[in-house]
């Protein structure tokens, strides 16, 4: 095994024993957790912003992946061309099970946590665009993905399926825009933009770990100001996607709004974007971001699970929310 230069594990004030390698990273168990090393393409700059957010969440949300500073104080070491993070994560931890009800309500109830102490986020963080100006560059997309797929000389199976769902994808986000503009959606961004609260714009299970005790969330690398139904939206989504839906959706919801009280029309707004098909518009921007000579088969076969799943997807969210 690839050893790491023990010019890295000294800045981090680790020992040069008892390290494996893990999935790319380099793993050291300490009295404070286990320390992740890893090489990292983001600048310095983006590192010690998100230093501060974790500073900053911490005194209140302490469930979260810190940096172990370097000696010097730094949350990151240049050795060579190479730029080294360590990171801190719970003993013993696992990543959600979404077949677990019990794991799944325990992530809701964290988020909130999260979201109720991330307000007034002391950042320079990007702000992430309202929903309907996201929601119209969606229909470019597919607009221009429609006449890429119809210039081909041939179409591929992937440009065949592209072309049968995409009026689909347009009717349900033209929906979406109209339920947003129907609800108090632009007043509760408006409002979220000005009081600088946190969206963390990446719950998969990577990023929600469990623990014997809390659940922590972890990794701050997408996060932004933003209103933060956005998460809670894109946690119910990834439940529906990674499991047997067990879970009503209103039960997350009220799980979530026991810790912090949700705004009104909650309903409607996580409707408006829960019911848009997420995973055939990040397909399909995958495939036409590129010029092809050929289709690659892990994509093909990825559309058609995709599609096939959306109608078990779609009652479900209907069935709890509209």
């Amino acid at each position: 095994m690839e050893k790491l230069s023990p010019a890295v594990l000294e800045s981090f004030g680790l020992p040069n024993r008892g390290i494996r390698k893990e999935k790319g990273q380099y793993i050291c168990s300490t009295a404070e957790g286990l320390v992740k090393i890893h090489s990292t393409p983001e600048h310095p700059e983006a590192i010690n912003l998100q230093h501060s957010i974790k500073e900053y969440l911490a005194k209140a949300f302490p469930h979260i992946d810190p940096y172990r500073l370097t000696t010097s104080g730094e949350p990151y070491i240049i050795v060579g061309r190479e730029t080294y993070v360590a990171t801190v994560y719970p003993q013993g931890y696992k990543e959600i099970d979404f077949e677990d009800e019990g794991e799944v309500l325990s992530s809701v109830r964290a988020l909130a946590k999260l979201h109720g102490v991330s307000k007034a986020i002391p950042q320079n963080l990007t702000i992430s665009p309202p929903l309907p100006e996201i929601y119209a560059r969606y229909l470019n997309d597919l607009a221009q993905g429609s006449k890429q797929a119809r210039r081909a000389p041939r179409m591929s199976d992937f440009d065949v399926s592209f072309i049968k769902y995409a009026p689909t994808a347009v009717n349900l986000i033209q929906d979406a825009i109209e339920r947003l503009n129907k609800t108090n959606y632009s007043e509760l961004y408006t409002n979220a933009v000005q009081q600088g609260s946190l969206c963390h714009n990446a719950l998969k299970e990577e990023n929600i770990l469990i623990t014997q005790g809390p659940t922590y969330i972890v990794n701050y690398a997408n996060a932004a100001i933003d209103l933060q139904l956005n998460d809670l939206a894109a946690l119910i989504r990834r439940y529906a996607q990674r499991s047997t839906k067990s879970i009503p959706a209103r039960r997350l919801i009220k799980e979530y709004d026991s810790i912090t009280p949700l705004p009104r029309q909650t309903e409607e707004i996580l409707y408006a974007q829960l019911i848009l098909p997420w995973a055939f518009l990040k397909l399909s921007a995958q495939y036409y971001s590129k010029k092809r000579n050929w289709t690659p088969n892990g994509l093909i076969t990825r559309m058609e699970t995709v599609l096939a799943e959306r109608e078990s997807y779609e009652a479900y969210i209907r069935g709890c929310l509209e």
